[in-house]
């Protein structure tokens, strides 16, 4: 009976985690928007994601289900769920130290990019906000920061614009024209 019950206790967490998946499968197939030909359309990601969500759910509940050992190694919502540690105190590692400031710093980073976003667009902004993380997260080669947030910049924009098709923020005014004449560049309609 104990056997039955740590199994039970051990699915839960993926039926629930299913179970929202489904609930959300559900909403994003009555996505309302205008289909264009030989496009995706906005509910392809968000469902492609929530079926894999849901292929992990199930597999991990047949492989919990149908386990030989019960003792069988944990997956990463079991593990969320039911706390698992056994480290003893002498075994834990000393906790990081603390830079309530970085978090502030991160915060108002965070309401800048909201704030600006929609005047000065998301590729300025973005790459802005990446620079500022990496600053205020340490790190000092400010060729490695400028390459990593203009590159991290472009390539978001890329794959938001082009692969996925969200429309970003462009900006306004010569924000506006900047950012066109990069998604002219880099091929985005």
């Amino acid at each position: 009976m104990k056997l039955h019950r740590d199994r039970l206790r051990r699915i839960v967490p993926y039926a629930l985690a299913g179970a929202a998946g489904a609930f959300l499968f559900r909403t994003a197939m009555q996505f309302d928007f205008q289909r264009r030909a030989d496009t995706l359309g906005p509910d392809f990601w968000p469902q492609l994601v929530l079926v894999l969500l849901l292929v992990v759910c199930v597999c991990e509940i047949l492989r919990i289900a149908f386990a030989n050992r019960p003792d069988a190694a944990g997956g990463v919502l079991e593990d969320i769920a039911g706390g698992t540690g056994t480290a003893t105190a002498e075994e834990l590692p000393e906790p990081a130290p603390l830079h309530p400031w970085k978090l502030l710093a991160g915060m108002a980073a965070t309401l800048g990019y909201v704030a600006l976003v929609a005047s000065t667009g998301f590729a300025l902004t973005t790459a802005a906000y990446l620079a500022a993380f990496l600053y205020i997260g340490g790190y000092r080669r400010h060729r490695v920061i400028a390459a990593l947030s203009v590159g991290g910049a472009l390539l978001l924009m890329f794959i938001f614009m082009k692969l996925v098709y969200v429309s970003l923020p462009i900006g306004s005014g010569p924000f506006a024209q900047f950012t066109i004449l990069l998604m002219k560049l880099m091929g985005i309609r």
